[in-house]
């Protein structure tokens, strides 16, 4: 009787909170684990992208990614887009000959290469908080000025107070006295022509030969001078970003003259002129260096065979390099000919030729062509002729790279490059230094 008036229940139906004391810690329990889990998941996705994508890597993919960007006119990649870019990477990091482990040890594929350029703009986009919140004076991160380049829009007036700030911090880290740096930053082209429009300003020429004096980069020192170099950096990077398609020839006197040494040995010219045109090439390097710590794509080509550390000389390649927003340089006598009895100047006047320049630019560390060859009480002057500069026949460019861009139409200026702010004025056609040309 019992038993139909109270049936027996199974003792599953109850709730099991008596069964165990601890039951309140049991949530605890598992989220613990679950977060231990995702730390070890974390870290292992981090260990597995460091072996996946090694710094050779990353510079292979930012290249062919900004190549891609830029060619569609900066829009944004597609499906056979990012095929390319895989492809491009994975045979630019040693894919594409050797063993088929080999092979498959670089090659990269599209979803690697998506979530590895989303993972550099997160972290390009902390960075830059850290940076404009005053954490920081700059980023230290090794791809920060790469990113930029693709994240940034050269297209808006943000391009114009950078470039302004560029010229700011060019002055600021010289050595110069401070009037002097003032009269720069009055002169300035961007103060000059940006405050009322706020819009880019007009460039003369798109496509340049930029000669940089040996003797100019020693500074007050021996060797390559630091300071000049980022100097000069930044202000292409200035010219840069304002769509100046800029290549440089740059002398070697700073390390070697082989005048010098044929003077007080008795050496055979070819001889000391070859070890002058290796110095060229070792200033290539270091401008490079420098340039591509400003976030600017540099391609340095040789006459010389040195696959280690530069191109051989190709004219299509150059311009190609150019037209992709490259800058290209010839390493002076050696790479811009690969002559020894021509100077570097002859071989700005040849290389700006062969590659269709407007111009031919010569920063040195005078301020152009003086109205008399006295040094008391000259004054360079704004615009000379070619037959006029022959006639005088002294000026700080060789007269056969004067006679050869005569013969060719290529207008030369000559200027002062230590000063802050002439070398982006000079790369955009703002006056500065002497203008020599037909009229």
């Amino acid at each position: 009787m019992a038993s139909q008036d109270f049936p027996l229940t199974d003792d599953s139906s109850f709730p099991q909170t008596f069964s165990n004391g601890n039951s309140e810690a049991e949530p605890e329990k598992s989220a613990t684990k679950r977060s231990a889990k995702k730390l070890k998941t974390n870290d292992s996705d981090y260990r597995k992208d460091r072996e996946e994508w090694s710094d050779t890597a990353i510079a292979c993919l930012l290249e062919a990614y900004t190549d891609k960007f830029n060619q569609l006119n900066r829009s944004n990649l597609r499906g056979r887009d990012w095929e390319e870019v895989a492809e491009a990477v994975s045979e630019r990091c040693g894919g594409a000959s050797g063993s088929a482990e080999e092979k498959q040890k670089y090659w990269k594929s599209v979803e690697q290469c998506k979530n590895k350029i989303d993972n550099l703009k997160k972290r390009y986009k902390v960075e830059l908080q850290r940076v404009t919140g005053g954490n920081l004076a700059t980023s230290h991160w090794h791809w920060f000025k790469q990113i930029e380049a693709i994240m940034g829009n050269p297209g808006s007036n943000s391009s114009s107070s950078r470039a302004v700030e560029s010229v700011d911090k060019a002055v600021g880290s010289s050595n110069l006295p401070r009037q002097t740096a003032k009269r720069s930053i009055s002169n300035s082209f961007m103060l000059e022509n940006i405050p009322k429009s706020k819009s880019i300003p007009t460039i003369k020429w798109k496509r340049v030969v930029f000669k940089i004096s040996g003797v100019a980069l020693a500074g007050d020192g021996q060797s390559i001078d630091p300071k000049v170099a980022i100097q000069i950096a930044k202000e292409i990077e200035i010219a840069h970003r304002l769509g100046v398609e800029v290549a440089i020839v740059v002398g070697g006197r700073n390390f070697f003259c082989g005048d010098s040494w044929v003077s007080a040995t008795g050496f055979d010219r070819p001889t000391t002129y070859q070890i002058g045109m290796m110095a060229t090439v070792m200033n290539s390097i270091l401008l490079q260096s420098a340039l591509e710590k400003q976030g600017i794509q540099t391609r340095v080509q040789s006459t010389f065979v040195l696959p280690e550390v530069a191109e051989p000389y190709s004219r299509q390649r150059a311009i190609r390099h150019l037209e992709k927003g490259r800058v290209v340089i010839f390493g002076g006598i050696g790479a811009g000919t690969g002559n020894p009895l021509f100077t570097t100047d002859t071989a700005a006047a040849l290389r700006a030729s062969e590659i269709n320049a407007n111009a031919v630019l010569k920063g040195t560390n005078v301020d152009g062509v003086y109205d008399s060859d006295s040094g008391n009480g000259s004054v360079a002057l704004e615009h000379i002729s070619f037959r006029d500069v022959v006639s005088r026949g002294t000026t700080s460019m060789d007269m056969m790279a004067i006679t050869y861009c005569e013969e060719n139409g290529i207008p030369v200026v000559i200027f002062n490059l230590l000063e802050p702010g002439n070398i982006s004025r000079a790369l955009c056609g703002q006056q500065v230094g002497t203008l020599i040309d037909q009229a």
